[in-house]
C-alpha cells in the first residue's frame, strides 16, 4: 500500500476511519466506534440512560469479551470484581471504546504501519484529513461513473487500432451508453481500480491503451452468422493487463457484439483466468 501511494498508483479498498486515523498517528476515541460498528456504539449510548438500579440488574464490570475471542480482557487491574455504576460507567465507555479500536488489533495494525511508514513518512501525511488520505489511497469515491472524454483524449491505440477507425468509435459509444457502475466496472477492469486518478487520466502510469486482438477466421464467420441472434458463443472476450493498463480488445467489427461480450467481460468478476 505505501508503495501504491508513493507511486500515485490508486487501489480498490477503502479503509473505516479509525484505520485511517492510524495512518495519521492519531488516537482514536468513542466517536469513532460507530464508524466501525454503530450497533455496538448505540447499545454504549442507551448505557448512559439506565438508573442506577437498572445498570446494576445488569452486573457489568471492568472487562470486556471481543466477540471473536472468548479470552476476558480486564479494561482496569482488578476488573471482574469491580462493577460499573452510575458514578464510573463514563469511564467504562470509554476505555471499552478505547480497548476496541485502539487495542485489539494494536499489534497487526503496528507491524502495518511500520512498514507503511517506510515509504510514507508520517510528516507527510499529517497535512491531510483522514477522508483526504482515502481519496489519496484509492480515488474519490463519490464521482459517479468515469469522465469519458479525458479518457478519450490520453487513450493510447496499439495491434492496428487507430481512433479514426469505425471499431473504436463503436468502442466509445458503448462506453458511453454504460450505466455509471458498469463505466466503474470497466475501469477496475482494466486499471484494477473502479475510481479514475485525482489529477485525471493523464496521471496514470502507463498511458492506458487499447490493443488489438483478432478474431480467427472461424471467429470472423461466427460473428457474422450470428448478428441477429442475442448472443454470440465460440468468439474470445476482451482481456486486460491491469499492471499496464492495457485493454485487450478483439476487432468484433459488431456494435452489438462488442456490447455483449465487454459487459460481461466486466461483470464476470473473473481474474487472470480469464485470459
Amino acid at each position: 500500500l505505501g508503495k501504491a501511494v508513493y507511486e500515485s498508483i490508486l487501489v480498490e479498498p477503502q479503509f473505516c476511519l479509525p484505520f485511517l486515523n492510524q495512518l495519521l498517528g492519531k488516537q482514536n476515541s468513542l466517536d469513532d466506534v460507530k464508524n466501525i460498528d454503530p450497533e455496538f456504539y448505540n447499545n454504549l449510548m442507551k448505557l448512559k440512560h439506565l438508573s442506577p438500579t437498572e445498570l446494576q440488574s445488569m452486573s457489568l464490570t471492568f472487562e470486556y469479551t471481543p466477540s471473536n475471542s472468548n479470552q476476558t480482557i480486564e479494561l482496569v487491574p482488578n476488573g471482574s470484581n469491580t462493577p460499573v455504576t452510575k458514578t464510573n460507567l463514563i469511564r467504562f465507555i470509554h476505555l471499552l471504546a478505547h480497548h476496541k479500536l485502539n487495542i485489539q488489533s494494536y499489534q497487526q495494525t503496528r507491524a502495518f504501519l511500520k512498514g507503511f511508514r517506510d515509504l510514507i513518512p508520517l510528516h507527510w501525511l499529517r497535512i491531510f484529513s483522514a477522508s483526504e488520505v482515502q481519496k489519496l489511497i484509492s480515488g474519490d469515491d463519490t464521482i459517479k461513473g468515469i469522465n469519458i472524454s479525458n479518457l478519450k483524449n490520453v487513450m493510447q491505440y496499439s495491434g492496428g487500432y487507430h481512433p479514426s477507425q469505425p471499431m473504436m468509435h463503436m468502442f466509445w459509444e458503448v462506453l458511453e451508453e454504460m450505466t455509471p457502475e458498469q463505466q466503474r466496472l470497466f475501469l477496475k477492469f482494466m486499471t484494477s481500480c473502479s475510481r479514475q486518478p485525482l489529477l485525471g487520466f493523464a496521471a496514470l502510469n502507463p498511458v492506458p491503451c487499447i490493443q488489438q486482438v483478432r478474431l480467427t477466421r472461424e471467429e470472423q464467420d461466427l460473428v457474422m452468422s450470428t448478428l441477429d441472434q442475442r448472443t454470440v458463443k465460440g468468439v474470445k472476450l476482451p482481456t486486460s493487463s491491469t499492471c499496464m493498463n492495457l485493454l485487450k480488445l478483439p476487432n468484433y467489427g459488431s456494435k452489438a457484439v462488442l456490447k455483449e461480450k465487454l459487459l460481461y467481460a466486466i461483470q464476470a468478476g473473473a481474474g487472470f483466468e480469464l485470459s
